[in-house]
């Protein structure tokens, strides 16, 4: 197998055409077929089912992929490790974080990253925490930012926490709710009880989100429903209504804002999550990944309301 020609297979996979995949590649359509073509006559099966909806692989398509990936992820992985043997500062780190909180944290630590190493690169992909750690069990990235609850670690991973976030309930001031925040509540967090929303019109994430899990269980947890005005996929946008006076709703710490008109609520200690740096189990990590991990680690621990808490106790 030619390494070549198993990123020509696995692209082609991934993309479900060869129009696709070929300008992906950066070669012709044309080109690109005829490589599909010659290996799979020298296999003697199809790799792909040709169909209206574009290509899907057969069984044996199956298992060469699975070969391919595999193959292609050593690769990286001895790259990396040679380029640490000779100390080499270059090369590529693929990442992918949420669009909201990660594309800030990169932001804040990529200067420093950069200054220490000014050749490395980086492939982003931005997506949210379960689509973040689909495309690290595939390969298609080497670190994934995520977040976790009690018993939330997954087994195909290693993790790196960076810092625990509790997750906080914000009411307009206008709300008669807000009465019962007190003073100060942005450092306080005093605990609402759950029951208060029963009939209270909330603004709540998508039911995609790692977030939105965790309220759904809270929510059963307490025996009813909860009474939703409408989702958003964008935490800036959910708590952004909540600054507009529009409704209450959840969102992380991290997203308080002490100048805002809201008032800040927990729903007890337990409701924390821990944000963490994966990578797939026992996979290298490079120095320089190493280092990326360690500012991400200091720059979440920076923030207000920082802790050492432990999902996992």
């Amino acid at each position: 197998m030619e390494l070549r020609q198993l990123e020509y297979i696995v692209t082609i996979a991934d993309e479900q055409s060869i129009a696709k995949a070929a300008q992906k590649l950066f070669i012709t359509q044309s080109a690109l077929n005829q490589q599909l073509l010659k290996l799979e006559r020298e296999l003697g099966v199809p790799l792909f089912n040709r169909i209206k909806e574009g290509l899907v692989p057969t069984h044996a398509g199956e298992v060469y992929l699975d070969a391919a990936r595999k193959m292609l992820l050593m690769k990286a992985e001895t790259y990396r490790y040679i380029q640490d043997i000779a100390d080499m500062k270059k090369g590529e780190i693929s990442i992918a974080y949420t669009p909201e909180q990660g594309s800030l944290m990169f932001s804040h630590i990529y200067p420093i990253f950069h200054k220490m190493y000014p050749d490395i690169t980086f492939r982003i992909v931005e997506a949210r925490v379960k689509q973040a750690e689909q495309l690290l069990s595939a390969g298609k990235v080497n670190i994934a930012l995520t977040s976790y609850a009690s018993g939330g670690k997954k087994p195909q991973f290693d993790y790196t926490d960076i810092g625990a976030e509790l997750l906080v309930f914000g009411v307009p001031k206008s709300d008669p709710l807000s009465k019962l925040a007190g003073e100060q509540s942005y450092i306080r967090f005093p605990k609402i009880d759950i029951h208060l929303l029963q009939d209270k019109p909330l603004i709540m994430l998508t039911k995609d989100t790692r977030f939105r899990n965790m309220l759904d269980s809270l929510f059963s947890e307490a025996g009813f429903k909860p009474r939703i005005l409408f989702e958003s996929i964008n935490t800036n946008t959910v708590f952004n209504m909540v600054k507009s006076q529009v409704a209450p709703a959840f969102f992380p710490q991290s997203y308080v804002d002490p100048k805002a008109p809201v008032s800040y609520f927990s729903v007890g200690e337990e409701l924390r999550w821990m944000r963490s740096i994966i990578i797939r189990r026992g996979s290298y990590i490079s120095k320089a990944e190493k280092d990326f991990i360690e500012l991400a680690r200091d720059y979440v621990q920076s923030l207000p309301g920082g802790s050492k808490y432990d999902p996992e106790s």
